[in-house]
Protein backbone atom coordinates (compact mmCIF):
# COMPACT_ATOMS: atom_id res chain seq x y z
CA UNK A 1 0.00 0.00 0.00
CA UNK A 2 1.46 3.32 -1.15
CA UNK A 3 2.00 6.06 1.40
CA UNK A 4 0.40 9.56 0.43
CA UNK A 5 3.66 11.00 -0.21
CA UNK A 6 4.62 8.36 -2.77
CA UNK A 7 0.77 8.63 -4.28
CA UNK A 8 1.15 12.59 -4.52
CA UNK A 9 4.93 12.00 -6.29
CA UNK A 10 3.35 8.88 -8.71
CA UNK A 11 0.45 11.72 -9.27
CA UNK A 12 2.91 14.52 -10.36
CA UNK A 13 5.01 12.16 -12.30
CA UNK A 14 2.55 10.83 -14.25
CA UNK A 15 1.11 15.03 -14.66
CA UNK A 16 4.89 16.20 -16.13
CA UNK A 17 4.87 12.62 -18.20
CA UNK A 18 1.36 14.39 -19.57
CA UNK A 19 2.67 18.22 -19.96
CA UNK A 20 6.28 16.47 -21.37
CA UNK A 21 4.10 14.62 -24.21
CA UNK A 22 1.75 17.79 -24.55
CA UNK A 23 4.98 20.38 -24.84
CA UNK A 24 6.44 17.20 -27.68
CA UNK A 25 3.62 17.62 -29.65
CA UNK A 26 2.72 20.80 -29.45
CA UNK A 27 6.46 21.82 -30.25
CA UNK A 28 6.14 19.65 -33.45
CA UNK A 29 3.41 21.22 -34.56
CA UNK A 30 5.53 24.82 -33.91
CA UNK A 31 8.11 23.19 -36.14
CA UNK A 32 6.12 22.31 -38.85
CA UNK A 33 4.45 26.04 -38.54
CA UNK A 34 7.68 27.68 -38.54
CA UNK A 35 8.85 25.39 -41.77
CA UNK A 36 5.89 26.55 -43.24
CA UNK A 37 6.68 29.93 -42.35
CA UNK A 38 10.09 29.72 -43.69
CA UNK A 39 9.38 28.48 -46.76
CA UNK A 40 6.46 30.77 -47.05
CA UNK A 41 8.67 33.68 -46.18
CA UNK A 42 11.86 32.45 -48.94
CA UNK A 43 8.97 32.33 -51.71
CA UNK A 44 8.13 35.78 -50.56
CA UNK A 45 11.78 36.60 -50.97
CA UNK A 46 12.06 35.54 -54.47
CA UNK A 47 8.90 37.09 -55.80
CA UNK A 48 10.24 40.07 -53.85
CA UNK A 49 13.71 39.64 -55.77
CA UNK A 50 12.07 38.83 -58.84
CA UNK A 51 9.60 42.04 -58.64
CA UNK A 52 12.85 44.11 -57.95
CA UNK A 53 14.31 42.67 -61.14
CA UNK A 54 11.56 43.15 -63.13
CA UNK A 55 11.14 47.39 -61.99
CA UNK A 56 14.80 47.37 -62.52
CA UNK A 57 14.60 45.99 -65.97
CA UNK A 58 11.56 48.46 -66.87
CA UNK A 59 13.74 51.27 -65.13
CA UNK A 60 16.36 50.53 -67.59
CA UNK A 61 14.41 49.75 -70.18
CA UNK A 62 12.71 53.61 -70.37
CA UNK A 63 14.06 55.74 -73.25
CA UNK A 64 14.42 58.43 -70.57
CA UNK A 65 16.74 58.78 -67.40
CA UNK A 66 15.72 58.55 -64.24
CA UNK A 67 17.82 59.68 -61.22
CA UNK A 68 16.78 59.66 -57.48
CA UNK A 69 18.57 62.46 -55.53
CA UNK A 70 19.03 62.50 -51.83
CA UNK A 71 20.48 66.47 -51.57
CA UNK A 72 22.71 66.51 -53.95
CA UNK A 73 23.97 62.85 -53.55
CA UNK A 74 22.61 60.52 -56.22
CA UNK A 75 21.70 56.96 -54.64
CA UNK A 76 20.24 55.96 -57.76
CA UNK A 77 20.39 55.79 -61.72
CA UNK A 78 18.64 54.01 -64.39
CA UNK A 79 20.87 52.76 -67.29
CA UNK A 80 19.49 55.51 -69.80
CA UNK A 81 20.43 58.02 -67.23
CA UNK A 82 24.32 56.36 -66.61
CA UNK A 83 24.88 56.65 -70.51
CA UNK A 84 23.15 59.11 -71.72
CA UNK A 85 23.29 62.04 -68.83
CA UNK A 86 26.28 64.12 -69.04
CA UNK A 87 28.36 64.80 -66.04
CA UNK A 88 27.13 68.25 -64.10
CA UNK A 89 23.74 68.26 -65.27
CA UNK A 90 22.14 66.31 -62.00
CA UNK A 91 23.77 68.60 -59.77
CA UNK A 92 22.17 71.61 -61.56
CA UNK A 93 18.63 70.31 -61.02
CA UNK A 94 19.14 69.14 -57.66
CA UNK A 95 19.94 72.80 -56.50
CA UNK A 96 16.69 74.32 -58.95
CA UNK A 97 13.53 75.27 -57.30
CA UNK A 98 11.82 74.49 -60.61
CA UNK A 99 9.50 71.52 -61.48
CA UNK A 100 10.58 71.39 -65.03
CA UNK A 101 12.41 72.78 -67.83
CA UNK A 102 15.20 72.26 -70.42
CA UNK A 103 19.01 72.75 -70.44
CA UNK A 104 21.72 72.49 -72.85
CA UNK A 105 24.81 70.46 -72.12
CA UNK A 106 27.48 70.81 -74.73
CA UNK A 107 25.71 69.82 -78.47
CA UNK A 108 23.14 68.00 -76.32
CA UNK A 109 19.75 69.26 -74.82
CA UNK A 110 17.79 67.66 -72.53
CA UNK A 111 14.25 68.22 -71.37
CA UNK A 112 13.60 67.34 -67.47
CA UNK A 113 11.26 67.34 -64.72
CA UNK A 114 11.14 66.67 -60.98
CA UNK A 115 9.04 65.19 -58.65
CA UNK A 116 9.58 64.86 -54.20
CA UNK A 117 8.88 61.14 -52.59
CA UNK A 118 6.72 60.99 -50.09
CA UNK A 119 5.79 58.19 -47.82
CA UNK A 120 8.50 57.87 -45.73
CA UNK A 121 11.23 58.76 -48.17
CA UNK A 122 10.79 62.71 -47.50
CA UNK A 123 13.64 64.68 -49.06
CA UNK A 124 14.32 62.65 -51.74
CA UNK A 125 13.62 63.69 -55.17
CA UNK A 126 12.96 61.72 -58.35
CA UNK A 127 14.04 63.23 -61.82
CA UNK A 128 13.11 62.59 -65.43
CA UNK A 129 15.44 63.64 -68.01
CA UNK A 130 14.71 62.96 -71.72
CA UNK A 131 17.32 63.62 -74.71
CA UNK A 132 15.57 65.58 -77.05
CA UNK A 133 18.81 66.41 -79.17
CA UNK A 134 17.36 64.72 -82.20
CA UNK A 135 14.09 65.58 -81.82
CA UNK A 136 15.13 69.23 -81.55
CA UNK A 137 17.52 68.71 -84.34
CA UNK A 138 14.50 67.80 -86.13
CA UNK A 139 12.55 70.71 -85.30
CA UNK A 140 14.98 73.15 -86.73
CA UNK A 141 15.63 71.17 -89.98
CA UNK A 142 11.80 71.55 -90.42
CA UNK A 143 11.46 75.26 -89.52
CA UNK A 144 14.54 76.25 -91.44
CA UNK A 145 13.08 74.21 -94.31
CA UNK A 146 9.58 76.45 -93.56
CA UNK A 147 11.91 79.96 -93.34
CA UNK A 148 13.62 79.41 -96.62
CA UNK A 149 10.97 78.13 -98.23
CA UNK A 150 9.07 81.45 -97.77
CA UNK A 151 11.67 83.37 -98.14
CA UNK A 152 13.09 81.90 -101.25
CA UNK A 153 9.19 82.52 -103.05
CA UNK A 154 9.56 86.22 -101.77
CA UNK A 155 12.97 86.92 -103.02
CA UNK A 156 11.49 85.26 -106.37
CA UNK A 157 8.62 87.36 -106.68
CA UNK A 158 9.94 90.72 -105.84
CA UNK A 159 12.95 89.68 -108.41
CA UNK A 160 10.29 88.75 -110.91
CA UNK A 161 8.66 92.40 -110.21
CA UNK A 162 11.52 93.98 -110.64
CA UNK A 163 12.90 92.04 -113.53
CA UNK A 164 9.89 93.19 -115.53
CA UNK A 165 10.26 97.05 -115.59
CA UNK A 166 14.45 96.30 -116.00
CA UNK A 167 13.75 94.96 -119.55
CA UNK A 168 11.27 98.07 -120.55
CA UNK A 169 14.01 100.33 -119.25
CA UNK A 170 16.80 97.93 -121.47
CA UNK A 171 14.52 98.13 -124.34
CA UNK A 172 14.01 101.61 -124.55
CA UNK A 173 17.32 102.32 -123.75
CA UNK A 174 18.10 100.44 -126.81
CA UNK A 175 15.99 102.28 -129.52
CA UNK A 176 17.42 105.56 -127.73
CA UNK A 177 20.70 104.29 -128.77
CA UNK A 178 20.11 103.37 -132.02
CA UNK A 179 19.23 106.66 -133.24
CA UNK A 180 21.62 109.99 -133.69
CA UNK A 181 22.87 111.84 -130.55
CA UNK A 182 25.63 113.18 -129.10
CA UNK A 183 28.82 111.13 -127.96
CA UNK A 184 28.45 112.55 -124.56
CA UNK A 185 24.86 111.49 -124.32
CA UNK A 186 25.74 108.29 -126.17
CA UNK A 187 28.09 107.76 -122.90
CA UNK A 188 25.77 108.18 -120.52
CA UNK A 189 22.96 105.48 -121.73
CA UNK A 190 26.07 103.52 -121.73
CA UNK A 191 26.23 103.63 -118.28
CA UNK A 192 22.44 103.82 -117.80
CA UNK A 193 22.14 100.60 -119.78
CA UNK A 194 25.39 98.67 -118.17
CA UNK A 195 23.53 99.38 -114.51
CA UNK A 196 20.59 97.77 -116.02
CA UNK A 197 21.81 94.79 -116.98
CA UNK A 198 23.90 94.55 -113.93
CA UNK A 199 20.76 94.94 -111.92
CA UNK A 200 19.01 91.93 -114.18
CA UNK A 201 22.24 89.95 -114.00
CA UNK A 202 21.77 89.89 -109.96
CA UNK A 203 18.37 89.37 -110.55
CA UNK A 204 18.64 86.37 -112.81
CA UNK A 205 21.30 84.99 -110.10
CA UNK A 206 18.73 85.38 -107.23
CA UNK A 207 15.90 83.39 -108.99
CA UNK A 208 18.49 80.47 -110.04
CA UNK A 209 19.29 80.59 -106.54
CA UNK A 210 15.88 80.65 -104.88
CA UNK A 211 14.35 77.96 -107.84
CA UNK A 212 14.65 73.70 -107.28
CA UNK A 213 18.27 72.95 -108.53
CA UNK A 214 17.97 70.26 -111.47
CA UNK A 215 21.03 67.61 -110.92
CA UNK A 216 22.80 65.20 -112.80
CA UNK A 217 22.68 62.72 -110.62
CA UNK A 218 25.53 59.41 -110.78
CA UNK A 219 26.96 57.15 -107.90
CA UNK A 220 30.61 58.14 -107.49
CA UNK A 221 32.82 58.67 -104.15
CA UNK A 222 32.79 61.67 -102.13
CA UNK A 223 36.73 61.05 -101.64
CA UNK A 224 37.09 61.53 -105.38
CA UNK A 225 35.06 64.67 -105.76
CA UNK A 226 36.44 66.82 -103.02
CA UNK A 227 39.84 65.43 -103.37
CA UNK A 228 39.61 67.23 -106.88
CA UNK A 229 38.13 70.22 -105.50
CA UNK A 230 40.76 70.67 -102.52
CA UNK A 231 43.33 70.28 -104.56
CA UNK A 232 42.20 73.11 -106.49
CA UNK A 233 41.57 75.28 -103.28
CA UNK A 234 44.96 74.92 -102.18
CA UNK A 235 46.99 77.14 -103.64
CA UNK A 236 44.44 79.85 -102.09
CA UNK A 237 45.07 77.93 -97.92
CA UNK A 238 48.90 77.81 -99.07
CA UNK A 239 49.01 81.46 -99.53
CA UNK A 240 46.84 82.62 -96.24
CA UNK A 241 49.51 79.65 -94.77
CA UNK A 242 46.00 77.82 -93.39
CA UNK A 243 46.45 74.03 -93.12
CA UNK A 244 44.48 72.61 -94.93
CA UNK A 245 43.88 68.60 -93.80
CA UNK A 246 42.02 66.01 -95.65
CA UNK A 247 42.44 62.48 -94.73
CA UNK A 248 39.07 61.02 -94.98
CA UNK A 249 38.23 57.79 -93.38
CA UNK A 250 36.05 55.86 -95.94
CA UNK A 251 34.89 56.84 -99.75
CA UNK A 252 31.55 58.15 -98.99
CA UNK A 253 29.63 56.19 -101.80
CA UNK A 254 26.50 58.07 -102.61
CA UNK A 255 24.52 59.47 -105.64
CA UNK A 256 25.70 63.26 -106.26
CA UNK A 257 26.03 66.00 -108.66
CA UNK A 258 29.59 66.38 -108.90
CA UNK A 259 29.79 69.85 -110.35
CA UNK A 260 27.28 70.85 -107.65
CA UNK A 261 28.98 69.01 -104.96
CA UNK A 262 32.20 71.09 -105.71
CA UNK A 263 30.39 74.18 -105.45
CA UNK A 264 29.36 73.14 -102.07
CA UNK A 265 32.79 72.12 -100.90
CA UNK A 266 34.04 75.29 -102.49
CA UNK A 267 31.21 77.30 -100.36
CA UNK A 268 32.46 75.85 -97.15
CA UNK A 269 36.00 76.07 -97.31
CA UNK A 270 36.08 79.28 -98.31
CA UNK A 271 33.79 80.40 -95.30
CA UNK A 272 36.10 78.30 -92.83
CA UNK A 273 39.17 80.24 -94.59
CA UNK A 274 37.99 83.69 -93.50
CA UNK A 275 36.88 82.06 -90.21
CA UNK A 276 40.10 80.80 -89.29
CA UNK A 277 42.38 83.48 -91.05
CA UNK A 278 46.29 83.34 -91.57
CA UNK A 279 48.02 80.29 -89.62
CA UNK A 280 44.56 78.71 -88.90
CA UNK A 281 43.69 75.12 -89.82
CA UNK A 282 40.72 72.98 -91.90
CA UNK A 283 40.12 69.70 -91.70
CA UNK A 284 37.91 67.90 -94.26
CA UNK A 285 37.03 64.24 -93.66
CA UNK A 286 34.91 61.54 -95.32
CA UNK A 287 32.16 59.38 -93.77
CA UNK A 288 29.33 57.41 -94.46
CA UNK A 289 27.15 55.12 -92.87
CA UNK A 290 24.10 52.11 -93.81
CA UNK A 291 22.18 55.30 -95.64
CA UNK A 292 24.42 58.45 -95.98
CA UNK A 293 27.91 59.44 -97.19
CA UNK A 294 28.96 62.16 -95.16
CA UNK A 295 31.29 65.24 -95.44
CA UNK A 296 32.65 66.96 -92.58
CA UNK A 297 34.33 70.53 -92.99
CA UNK A 298 35.88 71.60 -88.96
CA UNK A 299 37.40 74.77 -88.94
CA UNK A 300 39.29 76.18 -85.76
CA UNK A 301 37.84 79.44 -86.09
CA UNK A 302 36.33 81.56 -83.17
CA UNK A 303 32.84 79.63 -83.55
CA UNK A 304 29.22 80.61 -83.32
CA UNK A 305 26.69 81.77 -81.18
CA UNK A 306 23.38 80.04 -80.89
CA UNK A 307 21.21 82.66 -82.78
CA UNK A 308 24.10 83.06 -85.55
CA UNK A 309 24.02 79.05 -86.29
CA UNK A 310 20.78 79.75 -86.78
CA UNK A 311 20.35 82.06 -89.16
CA UNK A 312 23.67 81.10 -91.39
CA UNK A 313 21.60 79.65 -94.42
CA UNK A 314 18.95 82.65 -94.42
CA UNK A 315 19.45 83.96 -97.80
CA UNK A 316 21.34 87.62 -97.86
CA UNK A 317 22.09 86.91 -93.85
CA UNK A 318 26.14 87.69 -93.62
CA UNK A 319 28.68 89.07 -91.07
CA UNK A 320 31.10 89.94 -93.63
CA UNK A 321 31.52 93.59 -94.67
CA UNK A 322 31.87 92.89 -98.29
CA UNK A 323 29.39 89.31 -98.65
CA UNK A 324 26.30 89.17 -100.40
CA UNK A 325 24.87 85.91 -98.04
CA UNK A 326 23.80 83.83 -100.40
CA UNK A 327 26.97 81.47 -100.16
CA UNK A 328 25.23 78.93 -97.31
CA UNK A 329 21.78 79.06 -99.16
CA UNK A 330 23.39 77.96 -102.09
CA UNK A 331 24.91 75.20 -100.35
CA UNK A 332 21.50 74.77 -98.49
CA UNK A 333 19.57 74.75 -101.69
CA UNK A 334 22.34 71.96 -103.37
CA UNK A 335 21.89 69.62 -100.15
CA UNK A 336 18.31 69.73 -100.14
CA UNK A 337 18.34 69.01 -103.92
CA UNK A 338 20.04 65.47 -103.42
CA UNK A 339 17.42 65.08 -100.90
CA UNK A 340 20.31 65.41 -98.08
CA UNK A 341 20.85 67.58 -94.89
CA UNK A 342 22.96 69.95 -92.71
CA UNK A 343 23.88 69.96 -89.13
CA UNK A 344 26.01 72.55 -87.90
CA UNK A 345 28.16 72.16 -84.34
CA UNK A 346 29.50 74.71 -83.28
CA UNK A 347 29.80 77.12 -79.88
CA UNK A 348 32.03 80.18 -78.97
CA UNK A 349 35.32 79.66 -79.34
CA UNK A 350 35.46 75.86 -80.36
CA UNK A 351 35.36 76.53 -84.23
CA UNK A 352 32.67 75.00 -86.29
CA UNK A 353 31.76 72.48 -88.27
CA UNK A 354 29.36 71.24 -91.21
CA UNK A 355 28.23 67.87 -91.69
CA UNK A 356 26.45 67.64 -95.29
CA UNK A 357 24.60 64.12 -95.45
CA UNK A 358 23.93 63.04 -98.95
CA UNK A 359 22.00 60.00 -99.51
CA UNK A 360 22.90 56.95 -101.27
CA UNK A 361 19.68 56.33 -102.41
CA UNK A 362 17.31 58.70 -104.13
CA UNK A 363 14.08 59.58 -101.71
CA UNK A 364 12.45 61.57 -104.30
CA UNK A 365 12.50 62.60 -108.06
CA UNK A 366 13.26 65.84 -109.16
Amino acid sequence: MQTPEAKLLENAFNEFSKASDSIISHYGVLESQIRELKRELEEKNRALERASEYLYTILDSLPVGVVVIDGKSVIFANKNAEDLIPEGIIGNLSSTAERSGEVKCGLGRYRWKTQALANGFEGRHVIAIEDVTEIERMKEHMERDERLMAMGEMAARISHEIKNPLGSMELFLSMLMAGKMRVRDRKHLEYILFGVKTIDRIINNILSYTRPRELSLREGELRSVVGDTLEFMSVSTSVRNIDLEFLPASPGRALVDPDMLKLVVMNLVSNAMEAVGPGGRIKVDIRENERYGVLVVSDNGPGMTEELRRNIFNPFFTTKDKGVGLGLFIVYNIVKAHDGFIEVESEEGSGSSFLIYIPKERLTVI
